[in-house]
């Protein structure tokens, strides 16, 4: 006797609840090792503080005094180094409980009224993860708004924009990429109320979403700049159109302050849209070019 679907959807959502319930657990007993590692860092930047104050006094360094400011360096690094795997530890925690709340969250999709739909999808755009650097690291394909590498394919399940034609029309849109075949992406339409919502397409009319969000901070060239054109979503629809940055994020939560422009080359009032939900915008080429698109 098969296993009725609602009994197996109950089982994998009861699995993922025990999953994010474990990590956060994990997370708890981490965040009491942060204040102690952080502890140990500061009162070793303390000494090198005075050891180096004791120096400026005395106009010179001995070589006492410089081989202990050495080993007190190479101490405070190491301090840093391990405070720094640690918090990175608790954010890989943070984004699997993110990603586990976002499958959540892609189930409700399919099953709720038009605002509950926009609210939830904007909500996938506060879990996707911030950008932190080491080091001197440079921001990978596909945060903010690094494009990706020319060989990258979207995975299953990820959200991309997508140029279709509906209602006799092309619009780019928000849909989840299904599957790469033969050089051709299967993507369907997120909108559960649009009658055709699969299609084939070439790989120029697909443009994968960020997977990361830029901090202004500590990455701003990961960033739209003021002045340049993207497509962005427009509030409260699942479609991208053709808009003017005004004004980048300030924070990592905050999105792009954008003009959309309309069919008379005029603009909109400013409106507000995150960073998930902005890309480049494409060449003339790209737009006008009559490829076929095909539903399957």
């Amino acid at each position: 006797m098969a296993m009725p679907k609602s009994l197996i959807d109950n089982t994998v959502a009861g699995k993922e609840n025990s999953n994010e319930q474990t990590l956060l657990l994990k997370l708890f007993k981490m965040l009491f090792n942060v204040p102690p590692t952080k502890l140990s860092t500061d009162t070793v930047i303390d000494i090198i503080n005075n050891t180096q104050e004791q120096v400026i006094t005395k106009g010179t360094i001995d070589p006492e005094s410089q081989k202990s400011l050495t080993s007190f360096y190479e101490s405070a690094k190491l301090e840093t180094v391990r405070e720094e795997e640690t918090l990175r530890k608790m954010l890989d925690i943070i984004h699997e409980v993110r990603n586990i709340r976002h499958q959540n969250i892609k189930s409700l999709l399919q099953s709720q009224r038009s605002s509950t739909f926009l609210k939830l999808l904007q909500v996938t755009a506060t879990r996707m993860p911030v950008w932190f650097p080491k080091h001197d690291e440079q921001p990978p394909p596909l945060c903010g708004a690094i494009e990706p590498l020319p060989s990258y394919v979207a995975k299953s399940g990820d959200l991309v924009a997508a140029l279709v034609k509906q209602s006799g029309e092309e619009r780019w849109i928000v849909a989840e990429a299904v599957a790469f075949k033969n050089g051709r992406y299967e993507v369907e339409d997120i909108d559960v109320k649009e009658t055709h919502r699969n299609f084939t397409l070439e790989k120029i009319y697909v443009k994968p979403l960020p997977l990361m969000r830029a901090d202004p901070f500590t990455c701003p060239d990961a960033l739209f700049p003021c002045n340049q054109f993207v497509l962005a979503m427009y509030p409260q629809t699942t479609c991208f159109f053709k808009a003017l940055v005004k004004a980048p994020p300030k924070t990592s939560y905050d999105g792009y302050e954008v003009l959309f422009e309309d069919d008379f080359n005029q603009y909109t009032i400013m409106m507000v849209v995150s960073q998930r939900f902005v890309v480049s915008y494409p060449t003339s080429e790209i737009i006008h070019k009559d490829d076929e698109m095909i539903e399957f």
